[in-house]
């Protein structure tokens, strides 16, 4: 029905906006903060990663929005073409930037929890290197659908994108997309728990309960990953699972798809804001300020041990607490 469809495409513009905003607003913060990303860059670096992914994929979303719309109330309107192709192509690129940016983050604290005194591996160059790096994997594991034909222009919502009758095409898309990052995060996150928990056990009973909390955080954090990961991947998975079995597709089921998307999106880009600490230090100055000042005493106070091993573990446990969580 058109008129589903419009009101469907209208409520993702609506969600489209509710994160761009989000996103200037983030972006407003880091220009006025400036002398706090340089406390933590590469904090800051790997956490707007995913936010300069969907500040790209924003206007896709509205050109393709508004085409949806217009072609709704003007049925013999057609925007097929190489350039809708390219421009989904794009899109998708995007939004693997911004799965792999997950990937990303959770490698930088697995190497600061589990290796805090190795700086190689918490060096800015190299961070500034694997996001340049993420846009060519990107663009590189979506080319062969690409080329394949598998993105196509859907004539009833006049737009292109992995058509849901395309099973194998979108299963092979999608997976590149979201999978490959998804499992990659999970492994990463399980085994810093894991470290945590060793961790934990190996400390003296006045730290067990922050480093249980410390394991909480952790863990809650996670949870919200997977909500908000699974819920944008999931729709583009089952639908055309869906329609294999069945052989059918009611008319609004891909804009309800991308309404689930951009809603899931946009919900991310504000949720994502409190549970990073990053993100959380440069909108929530005061108590920046203070977990820095703490930082600072912990490792005064590391610096003037003489045994090794308390220094190490304080130093630890600083950086963990406040920048890693």
């Amino acid at each position: 029905m058109p008129l589903t469809n419009i009101i469907l495409y209208l409520l993702i513009i609506v969600c489209d906006l509710i994160g761009a905003c989000t996103t200037i607003f983030l972006f407003y913060f880091m220009l006025l903060r400036r002398s706090v990303i340089k406390t933590d860059r590469i904090g800051y670096l790997v956490a707007a990663n995913s936010y300069i992914a969907y500040t790209l994929a924003t206007p896709i979303f509205m050109e393709m929005s508004i085409n949806s719309i217009y072609g709704q109330l003007h049925p013999s309107t057609s925007f097929d073409g190489w350039r809708c192709i390219f421009k989904s192509y794009a899109l998708y690129i995007t939004g693997c930037v911004y799965f792999f940016s997950f990937l990303l983050q959770s490698i930088y604290r697995f190497c600061r929890i589990v290796y805090p005194t190795r700086t190689t591996f918490q060096s800015f160059r190299l961070y500034a290197i694997l996001s340049v790096a993420l846009w060519i994997l990107a663009a590189t594991l979506l080319l062969p659908s690409f080329l394949l034909g598998h993105i196509e222009y859907l004539p009833e919502d006049y737009h292109c994108q992995f058509a849901p009758t395309n099973l194998r095409g979108s299963l092979i898309g999608l997976s590149f997309l979201f999978l490959i990052p998804f499992v990659l995060t999970l492994i990463c996150y399980f085994y810093t728990m894991y470290y945590v928990r060793i961790q934990t056990t190996a400390l003296t009973t006045i730290n067990q309960y922050k480093n249980l909390r410390r394991d909480l955080i952790i863990l809650s954090r996670l949870v919200f990953l997977f909500t908000f990961i699974t819920t944008v991947a999931l729709p583009h998975m089952i639908i055309p699972i869906i329609y294999t079995i069945t052989g059918y597709l009611p008319s609004w089921v891909v804009s309800f798809e991308w309404l689930l998307t951009l809603f899931s999106l946009a919900a991310a880009c504000i949720i994502q804001i409190f549970v990073t600490p990053p993100l959380k230090k440069i909108c929530i100055r005061t108590k920046g300020m203070v977990n820095s000042s703490f930082e600072k005493i912990q490792i005064s106070i590391c610096q003037n041990m003489t045994d090794d091993t308390s220094k190490r573990i304080l130093l630890q446990q600083s950086r963990l607490t406040y920048d890693d969580l």
